[in-house]
């Protein structure tokens, strides 16, 4: 086996509301469920669990369990099958933290009123309650989300909205804490909302630790949008098209003009902005200012520089052009966007 080389264990920082000993972690699941669901969580409280043992911290370290809407195999392929033995109604004692996976496609549970009762009394009872993907619709169906903020994958949000109108649902987040609930997006950002409960257990220099050790990005912010505007347009054919995509991304204080974009991709600025809004499924200069603003988001979130060099670095030239493109597209002040999210 080869041998790592691991750095010394930060000091940790024990998170306000965490009781003193071990935490126990259930999550829920359902036959034919999406495996990486549980299992990228899982590998993240597993992590940080090395990470204390390494530290003499057993005491602290996550008791993970996972239960299922109906015991038995919840995953299967060509020689694996992942067995879930325990059912949710078996469950007895003390809970930190509840994490329902995306509902089955049959939505069983989401019929099923001992479960929703049984979800409701839990809620009572946990420190966190958390939900990945479509899990969000199991806490909404139970009726816990009635007046809060939460988030869902985003080919489910009309679907979301015309079942429960009195739940205030955000579809650009990756995940979003309304006091002791969490909400995520896709399954991917289970393991983004994970690590952050991890950092909101230990501190944020224990949860980095944990996210280098799975070799992850520490941390995607929970307000970063589902996808990028580069995934969330159509992805063109015409090689020059891509390169002007490229460059956009990469020089966002250079001149983007439809004028100068058709110059490096050849073409004259008419048949350019045809084009491009063939293949992209948006005009040049919708294009252009959702990059930059993209870029500014992350900036304000993730570093610290002044806020009149940030609009220097998005093209927008002066605090006054930020703040004009976050009123429109944000509804919040650049400051108050960094209070908020960094």
């Amino acid at each position: 086996m080869p041998k790592y080389s691991i750095p010394a264990p930060p000091e940790l920082v024990i998170g306000r509301g965490r009781g003193k000993g071990r935490q126990r972690f259930v999550i829920v699941t359902h036959r034919g469920a999406n495996s990486l669901e549980y299992m990228g969580p899982i590998q993240v409280l597993e992590e940080a669990n090395f990470f204390l043992k390494r530290m003499g911290r057993s005491d602290l370290c996550y008791d993970i369990e996972v239960v299922s809407t109906e015991p038995g195999a919840v995953y299967e392929t060509k020689g694996l099958e992942i067995v879930a033995g325990t059912p949710y109604h078996r469950l007895r004692g003390d809970v930190d933290t509840l994490m329902f996976q995306a509902v089955a496609e049959d939505e069983g549970c989401l019929a099923d009123d001992r479960f929703l009762a049984w979800v409701r009394q839990m809620e009572k009872r946990v420190r966190r309650m958390t939900s990945i993907c479509v899990g969000t619709f199991v806490l909404a169906a139970a009726g816990i989300l009635e007046g809060r903020r939460v988030t869902t994958h985003w080919v489910a949000c009309d679907d979301f909205r015309r079942r429960y109108p009195s739940v205030e649902l955000d579809p650009d987040p990756i995940y979003i804490k309304d006091k002791n609930i969490y909400t995520s997006a896709g399954s991917t950002s289970g393991l983004d909302l994970t690590v952050a409960l991890v950092e909101e257990d230990f501190g944020r220099e224990f949860a980095r630790r944990v996210a280098q050790g799975l070799v992850m990005f520490l941390r995607r912010p929970g307000s970063q949008a589902q996808f990028s505007v580069h995934l969330s347009t159509k992805f063109p054919e015409e090689q020059r098209i891509q390169d002007v995509q490229s460059y956009v991304a990469e020089n966002s204080d250079a001149d983007l003009s439809v004028e100068s974009l058709a110059r490096r991709a050849g073409m004259s600025p008419r048949n350019f902005s045809r084009v491009f809004a063939r293949e992209v499924g948006m005009t040049p200069g919708r294009f252009v200012e959702l990059s930059r603003l993209e870029k500014a988001r992350q900036s304000l979130e993730q570093s610290e520089l002044p806020i009149s060099r940030v609009a220097e670095q998005c093209g927008y030239g002066t605090s006054d052009g930020l703040r004009i493109a976050f009123d429109r597209h944000v509804g919040v002040s650049p400051r108050a966007y960094r209070q908020r999210f960094a």
